[in-house]
């Protein structure tokens, strides 16, 4: 989300605001999120509608995403169903901090985030990409030097938001979500958008009207190195979530290793394998 896929901490946490008792999920008969679940027969998961990710069928209404399936998999094998809190990404991290929410979309996993959240064992590869106006781009370099001075757009509270702000005299333009951003792209509101290449993709495909495409890489001078640039599951922080974390980093490992994801992944055309090279070996957070 990423997506990473994928920030301005103070927006984006709300840090010092935190009701951390009594409060959504962890009100009940446990005081664990894995017994809150299995006693209500519910995860709850804080949608943040990044396709193809998470987001709403335009015919069914329905809630899908490779996130969403995965998650879906994962609350069956707890005898639960998953419900969907839709929220802005920005209020969404917010949202499991407080316990209102049992577990956040896959997001990248920073220092800032994990003062308030516990992450899972990571789940995807990602790439940041720059994102430009397929019939009149407004950069035709993937270079810091090439985006100098321009309008990007990003996503509040996403982390291309300090990718964007790491270029100098650029313009920041912040949408509450991905499809905004990529409106305002195809329109040529904006010159560039920062986005995981998993989104600029996905939005081409079932967009063809869209005016966008693919420039190339975020620069690494301005992004977070490779190793940073993957999913995670974030739920509440402390021994409240460990339980449920130890289930679940089981679940992800299993459906890694015996080809489940890669069929989840599939049906959303992210059939290459760099998505899921090195996440079966890969240690739990």
């Amino acid at each position: 989300m990423g997506n990473l896929s994928k920030i301005s901490m103070a927006a984006a946490l709300g840090v010092g605001t935190f009701l951390l008792a009594g409060c959504g999920s962890s009100a009940g008969a446990s005081n664990t999120l894995l017994g809150q679940v299995k006693s209500t027969h519910q995860l709850i998961i804080a949608e943040s509608a990044f396709a193809p990710q998470d987001y709403q069928n335009p015919q069914t209404k329905q809630w899908t995403g490779y996130d969403v399936d995965i998650l879906r998999g994962f609350a069956k094998s707890l005898g639960a169903k998953l419900k969907i809190d839709a929220l802005p990404f920005s209020s969404s991290i917010q949202a499991v901090a407080d316990k209102r929410a049992d577990i956040t979309i896959d997001i990248y996993k920073t220092a800032n985030r994990a003062k308030v959240l516990s992450f899972s064992r990571p789940m995807l590869n990602y790439d940041d990409a720059i994102a430009v106006n397929s019939q009149s781009p407004g950069v035709t370099q993937d270079s810091v030097s090439a985006l100098k001075g321009k309008t990007i757009a990003v996503v509040t509270g996403s982390a291309e938001v300090p990718e964007a702000q790491a270029v100098p005299g650029a313009n920041v333009t912040q949408y509450g979500s991905v499809a905004e951003s990529f409106l305002a792209l195809s329109e040529g509101r904006v010159a560039a958008d920062f986005q995981p290449d998993t989104d600029i993709a996905w939005a081409k495909r079932q967009n063809p009207s869209l005016h966008i495409k693919i420039l190339g890489a975020v620069p690494a001078s301005i992004s977070p190195p490779i190793q940073s640039l993957r999913g995670y599951f974030g739920v509440p922080k402390g021994s409240y979530s460990q339980s449920f974390l130890n289930k679940l980093n089981a679940y992800l490992k299993t459906i890694a290793e015996n080809g489940t994801e890669q069929k989840i992944l599939d049906k959303y055309g992210m059939t290459s394998p760099v998505f899921l090279k090195g996440i079966s070996s890969a240690p739990n957070s």
